[in-house]
């Protein structure tokens, strides 16, 4: 092979070597304008994955707030209702002190075998109701509520006369709109149908109304409690509230929480209101007792006196909620 032939040789491995290079890099580039492009497309779908989801939580975000800010109207307008019930049988009234001053010295003035619990329990609220008021000048908080706490005495002193009395008579008011089936429907369907079906029960022939009522009566209580005083929030208060046996916040710790919120949490205070519950609870046993035999038969004014002092009872805590 002479010089020149050599050298042409080597000139073409040359050229073969730099086709391979280029051919090699044109391969690496395309691979990676593949990859590239694959990656991309990769962070595109994640994005709109991740928008999707975002969208999706937002909605869920709203409509749960939307719920919640539905819940809280429904539940003050309810209780504005209350409160205005309270304030225009108030105003009937020439003195509501003087109301319950009536009922209660009717009441001590009484002797009877029949309802003793019931009347007992009655005249140890308006003891409660005392204590609170000897108390109320000294605390902005419980003077705002005291007449809320009035209107509870009274329609406990009117239960506990329609039961000892011969001739019971239907309370003032009875069937006005207090707003609790508003308020109730505001937590669910199912409890407003509950306290429906409670006063459906409310009859002297029904011989399993006592149970039924006062069950629907303390879920009611409870979930108004659990709503407004959760366990968390009422332990987050006070690490050392007192609790239940099952170690959970009690009735009478998740009543302190929401009267502290008021300003309103003194002892007085918190033996009025947790009385005032049992006292309504201690109706239901009292009532399914006497719905046998001869002198255990519920006229319809007694009735109508437990449905009163029952919606009431709720509308109160609802309104120590809010």
């Amino acid at each position: 092979m002479t010089p020149s032939q050599y050298n042409a040789w080597l000139r073409q491995q040359q050229q073969r070597h730099n086709d391979a290079v280029r051919r090699h890099n044109q391969e690496v580039d395309r691979v990676n304008r593949v990859n590239k492009a694959a990656a991309e497309k990769y962070v595109r779908d994640v994005n709109r994955e991740i928008e999707r989801a975002n969208r999706h939580n937002q909605q869920v975000v709203n409509e749960h707030n939307r719920l919640v800010r539905q819940h809280n109207q429904n539940a003050q307008a309810a209780v504005n209702k209350y409160n205005q019930a309270v304030r225009q049988h108030n105003a009937k009234v020439t003195s509501n002190r003087q109301q319950l001053r009536l009922l209660i010295s009717r009441l001590e003035s009484r002797s009877t075998t029949q309802y003793v619990e019931v009347r007992s329990s009655a005249l140890d609220l308006n003891q409660q109701l005392e204590r609170v008021e000897r108390q109320a000048p000294t605390s902005s908080g419980v003077t705002n509520l005291f007449s809320l706490l009035e209107r509870e005495a009274e329609n406990s002193a009117e239960v506990a006369d329609a039961f000892v009395s011969e001739e019971p008579k239907a309370p003032e008011g009875a069937q006005e709109d207090t707003g609790i089936l508003e308020y109730l429907a505001g937590f669910s369907q199912d409890l407003c149908d509950r306290w429906k079906g409670a006063l459906f029960a409310l009859n002297p022939s029904n011989p399993d109304a006592g149970r039924h009522f006062c069950t629907s009566v303390r879920e009611i209580f409870n979930e108004i409690l659990s709503r407004w005083a959760s366990d968390e929030d009422v332990r987050q208060a006070d690490a050392d509230c007192e609790l239940t046996q099952q170690g959970t916040p009690s009735r009478r710790a998740k009543i302190r929480y929401l009267l502290r919120k008021k300003g309103a949490d003194s002892p007085e205070m918190l033996g009025f209101v947790d009385k005032d519950i049992e006292d309504i609870l201690q109706l239901f046993k009292v009532f399914n007792e006497a719905t046998h035999g001869e002198a255990g038969r519920h006229g319809f004014a007694k009735l109508q006196n437990i449905r009163k002092r029952v919606d009431g009872g709720i509308m109160f805590l609802a309104a120590l909620a809010l």
